[in-house]
């Protein structure tokens, strides 16, 4: 059964008559056999290492990542009940450990990991909170600071507006104020205001839109129209709208600023041969549409930078002409009065600049001046009658300002 190789047993198979072929067959067929039984561990070896290796990385992967995670994870959860939702979306696009999730489907029926942050982002778009601009702060504060801004800011604005504080109103701004101090002062207090009737209103989300309706220089003075709420959206008219002003030029130098807290520039140039002839037919020639160069220090933006922060940092720029309109100028006091003073009365629209108007006269008169004195009397349909005071002013009296701002108006 058992065929040798050696030549005794080949010739003893030989004489009983056992066929070559035969035994050349069998024989190859059982070494077949058994070298697949001594093959055969090592070929499944080889064939499960692969996968044994894929499911070790797979698992030791998983498990990297929850340790790696923990920490994070415990972080956030001590965060505001916001950020825990976003882990919650975030937790099942990832499949972290411990809290696995199905993926969701979309509409279509294909997986779709997203689904959970999107819909996540949605109910918070809906309910008013912006994932964006939640404050996440330490539970040991306030709850009212815990609130969000912009859902603050929309219940400042209804309560501002069940109160009247919504609409528009002029004010009498005060020398050596800026427009900008101006429209800070009043959202202050209506900003205190509205706290002391919800305090549970922090001071960023008790602050309501406030603006104004054309800037006047620090040393100007008269009326500024103030916009509250939603009148904040017509400070455009104004802006553009007709104005009036009181003003007082001296003659005999130019400053850099173009009135008298700017520094001389050049010489004294003479003035005494001026009259009043002369100023009034000078005068008349600025009425109608003419082209005017703003001054160096101004709020007109030069590729997007105001021109006066240009001029303080020493950099030059030329100021290109621009039209606007004078409806009518006057000389309101002789000049011989008043010398080296002229008084003069201005209507013009938005956008002249009394500065250089007084600097173009004094030009075309052969000598220098620079303005030192601005009132603004008018805005549109408001007179400095009409104006409040910042010192007197208070929260009722903006109501009845504003009232009566919408009766004239």
């Amino acid at each position: 059964e058992y065929p040798c190789r050696s030549c005794n047993a080949a010739l003893a198979l030989r004489e009983s008559g056992t066929c070559g072929l035969e035994l050349t067959a069998s024989y190859n067929v059982k070494r077949s056999l058994a070298t697949s039984r001594s093959i055969s561990p090592f070929l499944f070896c080889l064939a499960v290492a692969p996968c044994a290796m894929s499911w070790s990385l797979n698992v030791g992967f998983h498990q990297l990542r929850s340790v790696a995670l923990r920490p994070a994870k415990e972080a956030i959860i001590s965060s505001s009940p916001a950020t825990r939702s976003m882990w919650t979306a975030w937790k099942a696009m990832y499949h972290t450990e411990g809290e696995r999730k199905p993926l969701s489907r979309s509409a279509s029926g294909a997986s779709d990991i997203r689904s959970p942050l999107r819909a996540e982002k949605k109910r918070r778009a809906a309910s008013m909170m912006p994932l964006n601009c939640q404050k996440q702060e330490a539970s040991s504060k306030p709850a009212g600071t815990k609130q969000n801004r912009g859902i603050e800011r929309e219940r400042a604005k209804r309560l501002a507006t069940d109160l009247g504080l919504d609409g528009i109103f002029p004010v009498h701004k005060p020398q050596n104020f800026t427009s900008y101090d101006v429209v800070a002062k009043i959202r202050s207090m209506i900003s205190r205001h509205l706290r002391s009737l919800q305090p549970e209103l922090t001071r960023k989300g008790a602050e309501i839109k406030v603006g104004h309706g054309g800037t006047l220089d620090p040393m100007a003075t008269g009326v500024l129209v103030i916009g509250v709420g939603s009148g904040t959206r017509k400070m455009d008219f104004f802006t553009k709208g007709r104005k009036a002003y009181e003003a007082v030029g001296r003659f005999g130098f130019f400053t850099d600023t173009g009135d008298a807290e700017g520094t001389q520039i050049g010489e004294v140039h003479p003035w005494e041969d001026l009259t009043d002839e002369k100023l009034i037919k000078v005068l008349d020639s600025y009425i109608g549409d003419i082209l005017q160069r703003p001054p160096m220090y101004s709020a007109v933006k030069i590729q997007g930078v105001r021109a006066y922060e240009l001029a303080r940092k020493g950099v030059e720029v030329e100021m290109k002409p621009r039209p606007v309109r004078v409806h009518s100028i006057k000389l309101m006091r002789p000049f011989a009065e008043t010398a080296p003073d002229f008084h003069i009365y201005v209507d013009c629209g938005g956008g002249t600049y009394i500065r250089s108007l007084i600097s173009d006269i004094a030009l075309d008169l052969g000598t220098a001046a620079h303005m030192t004195k601005l009132v603004r009397t008018h805005q549109g349909r408001f007179q400095l009658e009409d104006c409040l005071t910042l010192d007197d002013m208070t929260p009722d009296k903006i109501v009845a300002s504003i009232t009566k701002s919408n009766e004239l108006l």
